[in-house]
């Protein structure tokens, strides 16, 4: 029976038909010895396995800023752990990492972890698994041995998926079952839904970011007493502790809050650039510091690559990250990654390329372009397997914070004296600007401003600095290409726009040029090859279909073909 139950999925049999008739959450009324595991749906060649969908804990992300949201650990050495009265007994190795409880009933084993977390909610509004599961983004548990249901991996009954936040239960017609069901697209699809099963009553097995309490129990009041308290900092840190030590405990996270290497707090107004540099600057190391961290760990080996070849005669390798499907890896097009072979049946080898195509609807592939190398005979492309990719991580836009704020502390003159006190925070008194305002705002190629944006234009123009906000889709991208136009047209010379992406910028790109402006698109080397909309307005385009100066065309070619 017990194979029966490991094979086929979970199947929750019980005389007690009133309390599943209920429909509600609280199975408590089943006595333990009432109920069995249930195993009559088909045999383990009749499943088919299904991938879990990507980031599937995203609907418990948005938990409030006390439980979920990763917050600044300070004067913890002045906390009480709140550590249980019989702090001197030994824990058994399933007690929540959290708090120690260690009911059977009580506790869950993550399998991306190996640690044992129970549901209690503590001084948080998730309970403990749940609150690991999100933060640690794991996805699978099992139950404790000498539970009701023993040690169960809570997986699909139809495909097998073990995402627990896409699973959910339906009982059977009968009422004397219950079946185990992902929501998609088991539960969802018509066409493999079995007579029996009551589909319309499918529950998600997490309610209120706890497991419903008929298959974890909630720990009792006098259990709760007596378990260790953290609060949701100190959860926070343990997890961040994790991440570097996988054996770390609640006692190494009292070491850690007895060292006071906290930063120093982020202050509305400074004395002075260097009050200004010695804040930000330790935020910006610790922030590079982290990036770092964060993208060396997330090498992945044993890839399956496919080779091929660029109209650009480079070589284009197109491989699968099953980071990325499992939301660990955040990668974008222009990113370095570096390509390792370490295989049997050629000499070891690496190579570094730029990624010019990530995951969409059509593929999960990502694919990179090689960078040319002197021997481009080295290339294993007659090897497919056995493949590594590291991603390649530059300090360039954090060394570029830093000097700017270096220069900013010892150079009086590299920003307006209005720009140096308004960083600073300081009070200044703006003299109106003298600005011939435009008859017309509307400017061609946009469409027409309504009120609002025609009031931010002509605050923009007669103020020396701004900022616009306003939710999406109202207009703010047409607003500030109309801004550009005026600028241009009222100094009759260049303006330098900005934006935090490559997308916003290629945007405002599309806009401007509407207008009938001359832009000109600055890009990074490692998207020349990328496609965009505006592409054309690129430099590097424009200097390409540039032939009236000779010299350029010639460096141009050298460029495409160095061998020319």
């Amino acid at each position: 029976m017990e194979g029966a139950f490991n094979h086929l999925g979970n199947h929750l049999l019980s005389d007690s038909a009133a309390a599943i008739k209920a429909g509600a959450d609280d199975f408590t009324g089943i006595e333990p010895d009432e109920s069995f595991l249930y195993g009559k749906f088909g045999g383990r060649g009749a499943r088919r396995r299904a991938d879990d969908d990507d980031n599937q804990t995203e609907l418990y992300d948005d938990d409030d800023n006390d439980s979920l949201t990763s917050m600044p650990v300070g004067a913890m050495k002045d906390l009480n752990l709140g550590r249980p009265q019989d702090e001197d007994r030994e824990l058994p190795p399933h007690a929540c990492a959290y708090c120690g409880i260690h009911s059977p009933s009580s506790v869950v084993k993550c399998l991306g972890c190996n640690k044992w977390f129970c549901s209690a909610r503590g001084n948080a509004t998730s309970s403990h698994i749940v609150n690991h599961l999100v933060r640690a983004r794991h996805k699978e548990v099992q139950l404790h041995p000498e539970s009701t249901l023993g040690d169960t991996v809570l997986e699909c009954y139809n495909c097998g998926t073990k995402n627990v936040f896409l699973l959910g239960f339906i009982p059977a017609k009968s009422d004397t079952v219950v079946v185990l069901l992902c929501r998609q697209p088991c539960a969802a699809n018509t066409s493999s839904k079995d007579m029996s099963w009551d589909t319309s009553r499918w529950q998600p097995l997490i309610e209120e970011r706890a497991f419903l309490t008929w298959l974890v129990a909630t720990p009792s009041d006098a259990e709760q007493l007596r378990a260790r308290h953290l609060t949701p900092p100190m959860i926070a840190k343990l997890e961040e502790m994790w991440k570097e030590n996988a054996t770390a405990t609640v006692a190494d996270l009292e070491k850690a809050a007895s060292i006071d290497d906290d930063p120093h707090p982020v202050l509305l107004k400074y004395d002075d650039p260097y009050h200004y540099q010695n804040i930000f600057g330790p935020l910006v190391k610790m922030e590079s510091d982290y990036d770092k961290k964060l993208k060396e760990a997330q090498s992945e080996d044993g890839l399956t690559v496919r080779w091929d070849y660029g109209l650009n005669n480079k070589h284009l390798v197109s491989f699968e990250l099953h980071k990325i499907e499992s939301g660990d890896v955040k990668l974008a097009v222009g990113d370095e990654m570096r390509l390792r072979y370490k295989g049997e049946l050629r000499p070891a080898w690496e190579g570094v390329g730029y990624v010019i195509k990530i995951p969409n609807n059509q593929s999960d592939e990502v694919t990179l372009e090689l960078r040319k190398a002197g021997n481009e005979k080295t290339v294993p492309t007659e090897c497919t397997h056995n493949f590594s990719a590291d991603y390649v991580w530059k300090a360039t836009s954090y060394d570029r914070m830093q000097y700017a704020m270096k220069t900013f502390a010892v150079d009086d003159m590299s920003v307006s004296g209005y720009i140096f006190h308004k960083l600073l925070g300081h009070d200044v008194a703006v003299a109106p600007m003298k600005t011939t305002m435009p008859k017309k705002y509307s400017v061609p190629g946009l469409p027409d401003l309504n009120t609002s944006q025609i009031a931010a234009i002509k605050a923009v123009l007669s103020t020396p600095l701004s900022l616009i906000q306003g939710p999406p889709g109202t207009g703010k991208t047409v607003t500030s290409a109309t801004i550009i136009y005026h600028l241009c047209k009222m100094n009759n010379g260049q303006v330098l726009v900005c934006a935090p992406s490559n997308v916003a910028v290629d945007q405002l790109c599309e806009r401007i040029h509407r207008t009938g402006l001359k832009v000109v698109r600055l890009t990074a080397k490692s998207r020349e090859d990328v496609e965009s909309s505006v592409s054309f307005l690129a430099l590097h385009e424009q200097v390409r279909m540039n032939d009236s100066n000779g010299e350029l065309v010639k460096l141009a070619q050298l460029k495409s073909d160095p061998n020319a």
